[in-house]
C-alpha cells in the first residue's frame, strides 16, 4: 500500500513536469510567433573589393529581453558571422575579376530575412554620391545646345565651395538639349544618356573628355591633377543619375538618386 501512494506521487510529479514544459515551450512559441523581426540597414549591401568588416542591423519586436535571432551563410567568402545587438561579418579581398554574390540568412522564430551581399570584383569600384549638381552655362560655349557642368560627389563642397577633405569628386562636362525656361528658374537636367566625346567637338547628349575628370582630396582637402576617364556613360531618369567610366583600367560605378541641382550661370 505504502508503495502504491508512492508510485500515485510520482506519477503526479511527472504530470505536473511536463505540464509546465509544454506551457514553458508553448509560451515560446507564442513569443517567437508575434515577434517581428526587421532589418533596418536595408536587405541588400553592395561592398568594394577591398573588403572588410560590415554590419546588419535589425530591431526585434515582441521578443523577451536579451532574445537575438539566428543566421547562416553557405558562402565561404563570408566569415566570423556573429549576432549581438548588431550582426557582423568580415569580408576578404576579392582578387578576381568576377563580382560574387550571397544570401545571409536571418531568422528568429517564423521570421526569416535574407540580405543579399554582393562584392564588386577588383575592377570594380562604387561609390553612392549625395551632391550632383553645378552651373548652366546655356549656348555660350556650344551654340544650338545646353552646356551643363557637373560634379557628383560623396560629401559635395563646404560652405565657401571648395572641394572638402576626403572626398571624391566626378566632373561631368555635358552637352544636352536647351533650357528653355526663365532666367534664375529652376533648371533640371535633361534626362537621357551622355556619352564621352572623345574628339573637340561637342555634340548633342555627349561629355567633353578635355572638360570632365576625377579627383579626391586628401586629409587637408588638396587634390591633384584630375584623372581624364578612359570612357564614360551617364544615365539620367526620374529617379536620379547613374555615372559609369574607366579611370586607367579601373571601372567607377555612381549612383545618386533625386534631381541635380542647378544653378543658372548664364551671362
Amino acid at each position: 500500500m505504502k508503495k502504491f501512494i508512492y508510485l500515485l506521487a510520482a506519477l503526479s510529479l511527472g504530470f505536473t513536469a511536463c505540464d509546465t514544459a509544454e506551457k514553458a515551450e508553448s509560451g515560446k512559441s507564442n513569443e517567437t510567433e508575434s515577434a517581428t523581426l526587421t532589418i533596418t540597414s536595408g536587405e541588400t549591401m553592395e561592398v568594394t573589393h577591398e573588403g572588410g568588416s560590415f554590419e546588419i542591423t535589425y530591431t526585434l519586436e515582441g521578443a523577451s529581453v536579451g532574445a537575438k535571432p539566428t543566421t547562416s551563410c553557405k558562402a565561404s567568402w563570408i566569415t566570423d558571422l556573429t549576432v549581438g545587438d548588431t550582426i557582423t561579418f568580415y569580408i576578404p579581398v576579392n582578387e578576381t575579376e568576377e563580382a560574387r554574390i550571397a544570401p545571409i540568412l536571418i531568422s528568429y522564430g517564423n521570421n526569416h530575412v535574407q540580405v543579399i551581399v554582393k562584392q564588386l570584383s577588383k575592377n570594380e569600384a562604387a561609390l553612392k554620391a549625395s551632391f550632383f549638381g553645378g552651373e548652366y552655362y546655356g549656348s555660350v560655349y556650344s551654340p544650338g545646345m545646353g552646356n551643363y557642368y557637373l560634379h557628383l560627389s560623396d560629401n559635395g563642397f563646404n560652405d565657401k565651395g571648395y572641394d572638402k577633405p576626403n572626398s571624391k569628386y566626378y566632373c561631368l562636362d555635358l552637352y544636352g538639349p536647351l533650357y528653355d525656361g526663365p532666367d534664375g528658374g529652376e533648371i533640371k537636367l535633361p534626362h537621357g544618356t551622355y556619352t564621352l566625346n572623345t574628339d573637340s567637338e561637342n555634340r548633342l547628349w555627349t561629355m567633353s573628355w578635355e572638360y570632365s575628370g576625377y579627383r579626391e582630396t586628401n586629409e587637408n582637402g588638396e587634390s591633384y591633377d584630375p584623372y581624364l576617364y578612359d570612357n564614360a556613360t551617364l544615365v539620367v531618369d526620374a529617379e536620379g543619375a547613374t555615372f559609369e567610366c574607366f579611370i586607367e583600367g579601373v571601372e567607377h560605378r555612381v549612383r545618386f538618386n533625386g534631381e541635380a541641382t542647378i544653378i543658372d550661370a548664364r551671362y
